[in-house]
């Protein structure tokens, strides 16, 4: 005769509190006759779970009666004495990531593609500029060309260019499409890609071509930006205070310097900040 067990669902979330707080907090919970559990988030932070909605008044209820003593010691002798969340817990050290890396996700395919991209330009670097950057050598009498509107996104000319990109993709790119999926990631890198690199091709001088992922780097920094700022965003999901004004100040910067394709930065940052807008009037309801 087989034997089945009954598996609580922690898919109540409670809140969200740093690391160690979280922990005691849970154990507490758990000592008082509350089920709960302490699930890994984003930015050091852990976000409490319990199995209904009226466990989750309760541990509301007793995070309101002990806000006043800090977290306090009765939370961490719980946790000293059940010694259970806190051995089952592993901080992430700096050998350690976040995340499972995804070889077919499409933050890594995108990633792979600006690889071999950028090692075809150094064997033959008149071929991807023809064929993949875009200027304004480019009319689109052919509507085959209009590919030309996204590649240029995978074209870097220089090691520090595709290296800069490439870090700030996955850091912004890597929690986009773990919280909200890979088609909502492809939508963004496609869209934005695509009207900034318009936007950019329509201030380009007739000498001039252009490319590079920072279009879409500064659209998922406005994107992401917005949407951590909103209320009805998902807890998990956070970005570096300040990331959103540092953007736009380099961006003004830029337009000082030669080189930079300031039109595609500023397009691509307001792009992904009015996509950001949308999704939290329309979607996080």
């Amino acid at each position: 005769m087989a034997q089945f067990q009954i598996i609580d669902k922690f898919d109540v979330e409670v809140c969200k509190l740093p690391y160690e707080k979280a922990l005691s907090f849970c154990d507490y919970l758990n000592s008082i006759g509350i089920k709960a559990k302490a699930k890994e988030g984003y930015s050091g932070f852990y976000i409490i779970f319990v199995t209904n909605e009226s466990d989750k008044l309760k541990a509301k209820l007793e995070l309101v009666r002990h806000s006043d003593s800090a977290f306090c010691k009765e939370f961490e002798k719980v946790s000293w004495k059940s010694g259970k969340t806190v051995s089952s817990k592993k901080r992430l050290n700096s050998n350690s990531l976040p995340f499972t890396y995804n070889l077919f996700s499409v933050v890594s395919i995108i990633q792979i593609l600006c690889v071999i991209v950028y090692v075809l330009s150094l064997i033959d670097q008149d071929f991807v500029v023809f064929n993949l950057a875009l200027g304004r050598f480019e009319h689109f009498t052919n509507p085959i060309n209009y590919y030309k509107l996204f590649t240029p996104a995978l074209v870097h000319f220089s090691i520090m260019h595709i290296a800069f990109n490439l870090i700030m993709f996955e850091a912004l790119g890597r929690p986009i499409e773990n919280t909200f999926g890979s088609i909502k990631m492809f939508s963004l890198v496609v869209g934005i890609a695509a009207i900034s690199n318009v936007f950019q091709y329509m201030f380009t001088s007739e000498q001039a071509v252009f490319g590079g992922l920072s279009g879409v780097v500064y659209g998922l920094i406005g994107y992401s930006a917005v949407i951590s700022m909103m209320k009805k965003a998902p807890s998990t999901f956070k970005v570096i205070p300040g990331l959103f004004a540092v953007s736009f100040i380099f961006i003004l910067f830029g337009f000082f310097l030669n080189g930079i394709a300031n039109v595609c930065h500023l397009s691509g940052l307001l792009l992904g900040s009015l996509i950001a807008l949308f999704d939290c009037k329309f979607k996080f309801k």
